[in-house]
């Protein structure tokens, strides 16, 4: 075998173990995190929900195929422009403790938002938090109905406009936003995207790389 066969049937190799480590999650969903926008909407073909509605506050209100909700002890808020970075004319802010449900009518597999997260405390809006600005993490657990399918955690820089988007190999829909560290300030959430496109299966990804090897192994034998 040249020289130049090898390398090529090397990364074959390593690219269909990267893939199958990838999606080799045994028990529950495999779950991937993006922080970037535009290649979360090409990568699972997640769309616009829709617009975040003027509502007032502790008030559940849908954004098409989406309800938001209360989680215990807050209340959602999207009663004027919290955030001028995220661009929406209504955008989510949290009374309370920055925890919140969504709900789907229908299964997803992705689900993303652009998340701002201010440093500067004021007792006035947009883009400020309140008298005391916490660094916050968060947790999107995401459901099947009552059933876990996978979580992902986040942080993000201060006073900026940020990309969370999470892809799930399994359907949900349910999804639990809470935070796990921080206290009662505010981070505002905007411009939410939701996709019904699966993960390819673990058995595609098998055949791909079977076929990588074998397409090496066939320009060598024809060489």
């Amino acid at each position: 075998m040249r020289n130049q066969e090898i390398r090529v049937l090397a990364r074959s190799i390593s690219l269909f173990v990267s893939f199958s480590a990838l999606f080799s999650a045994g028990a529950g969903a495999t779950t991937m995190l993006f922080a970037d926008r535009t290649s979360f909407e090409l990568a699972t073909g997640a769309t616009s929900p829709g617009s975040i509605p003027q509502t007032p506050s502790g008030v559940p209100f849908p954004v098409g195929i989406l309800t938001f909700s209360n989680a215990s002890g807050s209340s959602v808020n999207a009663s004027i422009n919290w955030s001028t970075l995220i661009g929406e004319n209504f955008d989510l802010a949290i009374n309370g403790v920055e925890n919140f449900n969504v709900a789907s009518s229908s299964p997803l597999f992705s689900f993303g938002f652009d998340f701002h997260e201010p440093s500067t405390a004021s007792p006035s809006f947009p883009d400020t938090c309140n008298a005391t600005c916490f660094e916050s993490t968060f947790r999107i657990t995401l459901l099947d109905g009552l059933i876990p399918v996978g979580f992902e955690e986040f942080s993000k820089p201060n006073d900026a406009l940020t990309f969370v988007g999470v892809w799930s190999s399994d359907p949900f829909d349910r999804i639990e936003i809470r935070e796990t560290t921080g206290n009662i300030d505010n981070e505002f959430f905007g411009n939410f995207l939701t996709g019904n496109r699966p993960l390819p299966e673990p058995t595609t990804l098998t055949l791909l790389g079977v076929g990588l090897v074998g397409l090496v192994l066939r320009r060598r034998g024809a060489a």
